[in-house]
């Protein structure tokens, strides 16, 4: 990582993050503190963004990332005491299976800021992959990718309250 290199940058505006801010609050809040010093520095990015879980040659499903940046680094942002190996763990996963370069793993839970720079040395075009279908994952239905289990909780958790509510969506 060099001066000047886009996870460099990224990591600097995590620490003004965390300098701002210090411990103690929920990933949510740094998330929009850190969008914001990302915005400030000209750093292009995408919030919450589902992106395609790979397996072999296939597309098997999709995972939220929390930041997106330059269509070329994910970032991963944690609000706990210490990393643990699983967050580490999930990271490298992460950049792996959604066929990715770069990731960052940030924690502004600590007393200060802990980063890392993971790498996936294996990154294939994209063009090289295809959709699995139903049939090949032993699932029924038309549209693998609009299965139940791939729509953000928020959203599932938003048409249960209005179906408890008597909101019927169109």
């Amino acid at each position: 990582m060099e001066k000047g290199d886009l996870t460099y940058r990224i990591i600097g505006c995590a620490m003004t993050v965390h300098r701002e801010l210090g411990m103690g609050f929920r990933e949510f809040v740094y998330c929009r503190a850190l969008a914001i010093e990302l915005r400030e520095a000209g750093i292009a990015f995408e919030r919450e963004v589902w992106l395609p879980i790979h397996y072999k040659r296939y597309r098997i499903g999709h995972r939220r990332a929390d930041f997106y940046v330059e269509g070329n680094v994910i970032v991963e942002c944690k609000a706990k005491l210490k990393l643990q190996g699983e967050d580490f763990t999930q990271a490298i996963n992460t950049t792996s299976r959604l066929n990715i370069r770069d990731g960052l793993l940030l924690n502004f839970g600590s007393r200060s800021l802990e980063y890392k720079h993971v790498f996936n040395t294996a990154v294939k075009p994209a063009n090289s992959f295809t959709d699995a279908t139903p049939v090949m994952v032993g699932e029924t239905g038309a549209d693998l990718f609009d299965a139940r289990h791939y729509l953000p909780d928020w959203l599932l958790e938003k048409m249960q309250r209005d179906r408890l509510n008597g909101k019927v969506r169109p």
